[in-house]
This record gives structure tokens, C-alpha cells and sequence, in this order.
């Protein structure tokens, strides 16, 4: 696992994550668009481009700004030089698939089959550090607090899930219930709109 990963994971006050820009850099130098020195494969008319995606202007200050973050990912161990072409790192690429992971949906039946899905954890005090990007993933998927270390969703859960837990390494201390019949039921059919 790479060393970064919980503070860059919690949300921003305004609900985006805080690495959006690092995203956008890492998947451009994965896929080879970013040149050592110039910073952007030519032809020339892709370079403005390229900056507007990274930036809002393509002004000389937000060029500085974006040499600065590739110097800065590039110190962090996230990409690295090869010649005339900076690499992803693997550090580099677990931040990839961890932002993966937040494109993750669960899908949405036409009919509730009238089952609750409760995932249900207890992550040892040495995987702690993963306990925050969890419950994070979990809200992203709509899922609802139900109790200490209970989530619960109307939906199945466990194959979105499982995907987050196996890229934490915490499988083994997650289990997946489904329940016909649970306490609350009115209130959380209200919340999920399954009246």
C-alpha cells in the first residue's frame, strides 16, 4: 500500500476529493501524454489543451502551477523519469485504482426483492489507518449507518464492496448479511425511497 492514502482519501469540505488535479495528471502521464520538459507530447496545439484540463486558464502562472504539481508528484514518488517520458510508479498507479474505486455503482433493480443487505466489519487496530477510506467508499455507495460497524443498503452490495475491501486488504474481517426482516424498516424504506 502506498503511504498517502487516508488524508488524501477524506472528502474536501465541498464534497470533491482533494487530489482531483493528481488524478488528472497521473492518468495523463499513464497514458503517455506528459514529456519530460515540456510537459505535453506534441504537436504544440495540444499543449494549451492539455493545461485547460489540468487548469482553468492557460496563463504562465498556472503553467509554473502545473510544472510545480508534476515536480511535486514526482518527489512523492508518484511518477517517475524514463528518459524524455515520466512513468507511473506504483505508488502512482495504487492512487489510480483507488480513484477506481470511487466510480464504483451499485446497480439498482427495477423491483426491491424485499431483502436487506448489511455489511457488517471489525478491522483490527493494525489495519485501523483503512477504517476512514472505507466507511468513505461505502457512503459513496449510498449505503446507510445502521449501527457501530453496520452498514445497510436495499440492494445487493457484496460484489461493489468486496472490490474496495480486497484493495485495503481487508477482507477477511468484512461478513455480508442479508436479512428479510430488520428493526427501522420503515424509516430506512422512507430513506432509500422504497415505500
Amino acid at each position: 500500500m502506498y503511504k498517502y492514502g487516508i488524508l488524501e482519501v477524506m472528502l474536501a469540505p465541498h464534497g470533491k476529493r482533494r487530489r482531483e488535479q493528481t488524478v488528472r495528471i497521473l492518468k495523463m502521464v499513464a497514458l503517455g501524454v506528459l514529456l519530460v520538459g515540456i510537459g505535453a507530447v506534441p504537436p504544440p496545439w495540444a499543449i494549451p489543451r492539455i493545461i485547460r484540463e489540468l487548469v482553468s486558464k492557460d496563463t504562465p502562472e498556472d503553467r509554473k502551477r502545473v510544472r510545480r504539481k508534476i515536480l511535486d508528484l514526482k518527489y512523492r514518488g508518484y511518477i517517475t523519469e524514463s528518459g524524455d517520458r515520466y512513468l507511473v510508479t506504483d505508488n502512482g498507479r495504487s492512487i489510480l485504482e483507488e480513484e477506481d474505486l470511487w466510480d464504483l455503482k451499485i446497480p439498482t433493480p427495477r423491483r426491491w426483492a424485499r431483502a436487506w443487505h448489511l455489511v457488517i466489519f471489525d478491522i483490527p487496530a493494525e489495519k485501523s489507518r483503512f477504517r476512514i477510506p472505507f466507511i468513505r467508499h461505502l457512503q459513496g455507495l449510498g449505503l446507510v449507518f445502521y449501527q457501530r460497524s453496520v452498514w445497510i443498503y436495499p440492494h445487493p452490495v457484496e460484489a461493489a464492496v468486496r472490490e474496495i475491501t480486497n484493495f485495503y486488504g481487508i477482507t477477511p474481517y468484512i461478513s455480508f448479511v442479508t436479512a428479510t426482516s430488520i428493526g427501522g424498516a420503515i424509516a430506512l424504506k422512507r430513506k432509500f425511497k422504497i415505500l
